[in-house]
């Protein structure tokens, strides 16, 4: 009976260390692979998490140097039409300037040459009337004076 109970005895205790055994071996494999899964799942999650910062900066990044640019376009093409206007407007000027001295030149000629091609005509008539009268009280005379001595 003795050998039995001891026998018995001996093989539940091998049973409950093996049982023991076991159940740590499973639990510090679990433990293992649960943190293996969770280093894992932390390593994936920042690296994701790093992954779309970047993405997200880069998107930015790229939006604010597009915005950028296109204000920069804008301005330059606003101050380049603006240059374009005022030259515009200055030549405009300029040539609205120069019709009006021309016009005003032209109508100073005119004038001097009118006057000079008046004084002229009237120098040139007078002149020719002074000469005619001159001719004319000459001849008179010469007529008078071949009759009187015809008739003596």
């Amino acid at each position: 009976a003795l050998n039995s109970a001891t026998s018995t005895t001996a093989a539940s205790l091998q049973s409950a260390t093996t049982s023991a055994l076991l159940y740590s071996t499973t639990t510090s494999a679990l433990d293992s692979a649960t943190t293996s899964n969770l280093n894992s799942a932390t390593t994936t999650n920042a690296l994701y998490t790093a992954t779309t910062t970047l993405a997200l900066q880069t998107a930015t990044t790229s939006a604010i140097n597009a915005a950028t640019t296109t204000s920069a376009l804008r301005s330059a093409t606003t101050s380049a039409l603006d240059r374009a206007i005022v030259t515009s407007s200055t030549a405009a000027h300029s040539i609205t300037s120069s019709t009006h001295t021309a016009y005003t030149t032209s109508g100073a000629l005119y004038t001097a040459t009118t006057s000079a091609l008046d004084s002229a005509t009237t120098s040139a008539l007078d002149s020719a009337t002074s000469t005619m009268a001159s001719y004319s009280a000459t001849t008179t005379s010469a007529l008078d004076l071949a009759t009187t001595t015809t008739a003596a």
